[in-house]
């Protein structure tokens, strides 16, 4: 997401400057070409921040999921605070395996009942994103009509 966030403003700008280096089909365009492209990037970044809104509000959380020892204990949420000051130099060196294998075999539900449950809940609204995200991708793919599959023709279904 970052790094899609990144490239659009970078197009933007070098749009506006008439910078056409990542678009060569409009290289020996008019200046008016290139703003009303570095205009369209613009509503690509609009419509992008609207749509994963709710992932950046969410970003502490995931960063908590990811990499838990790395996070500042006075910026979590209270309840989970506790927990994450009484992990060890031990079990922060066992943070090299996968999340899920990690969580299974470290964060005991005894010692960390909330951060194991926390990383659950994460773990499952990451498997139901990457579930929608590769079915969408598979309908859209399978479509022959997949440039019709928009937002608003798919309003227009409902």
């Amino acid at each position: 997401m970052k790094s899609f966030e990144a490239k659009s403003r970078l197009w933007k700008v070098q749009c506006k400057r008439n910078n056409t280096v990542h678009f060569p089909t409009l290289e020996g365009q008019k200046l008016s070409m290139t703003l009303e492209y570095a205009g369209e990037c613009a509503k690509l970044i609009e419509g992008f921040n609207e749509r994963f809104k709710d992932m950046k509000s969410k970003q502490m959380e995931l960063n908590i999921f990811a990499t838990p020892f790395n996070v500042e204990p006075a910026y979590v949420p209270d309840n989970l605070q506790h927990e994450m000051l009484q992990s060890d130099n031990e079990l922060k060196a066992s943070y090299i395996l996968p999340p899920l294998e990690f969580y299974k075999s470290y964060i005991s539900n005894d010692e960390f009942p909330t951060l194991r449950k926390h990383a659950l809940n994460m773990y499952l609204c990451l498997e139901q994103l990457t579930t929608a995200n590769t079915s969408f991708k598979n309908l859209r793919s399978q479509s022959r009509l997949r440039s019709r599959l928009a937002d608003a023709n798919l309003e227009k279904q409902s």
